[in-house]
């Protein structure tokens, strides 16, 4: 993209030598030691950047003219090139543009090189209040539809007949610790256990609830086991006292569960 005179005139002029230099090539043909085919190619890349070179100058001259009037964003990436349009299309040349946002000029030549990759978000507005303009672009959001949402939200267990009966369990007040009983949840893994219908990942499931239900009862004994021995040491505190009674009182709650 040409975003200035300076370029301008550049291209401008690259127009020309690409002119002279292809009209040469076609006057001349291939020399002895060149195949034509090379020689054809050599040219028709000399065409490609002549069109390409006619196609910017012909975009600046146009936003230079106000014929073109603003463009449509398919990206947030392309906001970069609408702020220099906007420029070009403004009639501001770049110190004009560094006069009104109070900066100096080389930090809009930086910012037009890199496409404004370094600047924020505030800055981005600063620059299109300056150049005033409207932006009416509509963003649309990705709704995702409720096949997504039910994916999104499936898990592997509810995939599996057996799983989901153990995941049922456990939610009721089956097989997790903290949250059913130890009997509950040591019945419902040993059925899940038996059942010849239960798949692999359901077994190790149950195994697993087993295993923490055993852990939860070596766990309480030696909680009973510490406090009774604080109980009966005449050299306990009052408030180690304390805190070994409750430790007995959670104890057996634990039991009778």
């Amino acid at each position: 993209m040409i975003a200035n005179e300076r370029q301008h005139k550049v291209a401008a002029a690259e127009i020309k030598r690409f002119e002279k230099a292809i009209e040469q090539a076609q006057v001349d043909g291939p020399t002895a030691n060149v195949d034509p085919r090379i020689h054809r190619a050599m040219i028709a890349g000399m065409n490609s950047q002549l069109e390409d070179l006619r196609e910017q100058v012909g975009d600046y001259q146009a936003l230079r003219e106000g014929k073109i009037k603003g463009r449509v964003l398919h990206s947030i990436r392309e906001l970069p090139d609408a702020l220099i349009e906007g420029r070009i299309a403004r009639r501001f040349t770049q110190k004009q543009l560094s006069q009104k946002l109070g900066i100096p000029e080389q930090q809009i030549q930086r910012y037009e090189q890199t496409r404004y990759s370094g600047a924020s978000i505030e800055r981005l507005g600063e620059v299109a209040d300056a150049l005033q303009l409207t932006i009416r672009k509509t963003i649309e959001y990705h709704i995702p539809s409720v096949i997504d949402r039910q994916a999104s939200r499936e898990r592997p267990s509810e995939r599996n007949p057996s799983a989901r009966r153990l995941s049922k369990a456990t939610r009721s007040g089956g097989a997790t610790a903290g949250r059913s009983t130890g009997k509950a949840a040591a019945s419902s893994a040993g059925k899940t256990l038996r059942a010849k219908s239960a798949s692999k990942a359901a077994r190790r499931a149950a195994a697993s609830d087993l295993s923490q239900v055993g852990n939860q009862k070596k766990s309480s004994a030696k909680a009973a086991s510490a406090a009774g021995k604080t109980l009966r040491a005449k050299s306990s505190s009052k408030a180690a006292r304390k805190a070994a009674t409750s430790n007995l009182s959670q104890a057996g709650q634990k039991k009778k569960r």
